[in-house]
């Protein structure tokens, strides 16, 4: 990809966070590069193709984000902070941005929900596979199912408890799911880890 693509591809992706897709015309993209609308299409032979290449250079950031967070960091310690952080996207989600891709893209869409779930599923599965070489997960979970499991639950029930008890603050939503993860896939190793250190990872 040249230089010229990823600057529309980057630029793009800011908009389209803080504005929307539909609102965010090809010559807005072009006139904030200055660049032609020749040149754009020679990049993007339409506007769906941009957003297919916005969505996965926001995979990609994700993906080196957890990476990062698995750097020098034992199982555990990198479970709590991959929550989190999940939590954290949820909550600052563009809503203009997800509510356009859904309603005017639902190809698009449903690709980009498919594979979040996947990216979701392979670093529970990484996580695990982690736990149980160092000795803080149970050998005899099943990982494939556990992490399908913890990657359709993560999103869909932290959104319906939301919804359905407001009261509830979502620091507590979080700390219930650490500790129901932890709970199920750690062995006494590591629970006693978990309890030890857990709160001096609290924010």
């Amino acid at each position: 990809m040249d230089t010229v693509a990823e600057n529309i591809i980057h630029t793009s992706h800011q908009k389209f966070k803080n504005f929307g897709i539909r609102s965010i015309s090809v010559d807005d993209i072009c006139n904030e590069l200055h660049i032609s609308k020749k040149t754009f299409y020679s990049r993007f032979p339409q506007k769906e193709c941009l957003i297919e290449a916005v969505l996965d250079y926001e995979s990609e950031v994700s993906t080196d984000n957890f990476e990062k967070t698995y750097k020098n960091k034992n199982a555990i310690d990198a479970l709590i902070i991959i929550i989190k952080d999940l939590k954290n996207s949820i909550d600052k989600a563009p809503l203009t941005f997800h509510y356009d891709l859904e309603k005017y893209y639902p190809a698009t869409f449903t690709k980009y929900k498919e594979r979040q779930s996947t990216r979701i599923r392979n670093c529970f599965e990484i996580n695990l596979r982690k736990g149980i070489e160092e000795g803080y997960y149970r050998e005899d979970i099943d990982v494939e199912l556990v992490s399908l499991f913890h990657s359709i639950q993560i999103r869909e029930t932290f959104e319906q408890m939301q919804k359905a008890s407001p009261k509830i603050t979502k620091k507590q939503l979080v700390d219930f799911f650490i500790d129901l993860i932890v709970r199920l896939i750690t062995n006494d190793n590591g629970y006693k880890y978990m309890n030890e250190n857990y709160y001096k990872l609290k924010d």
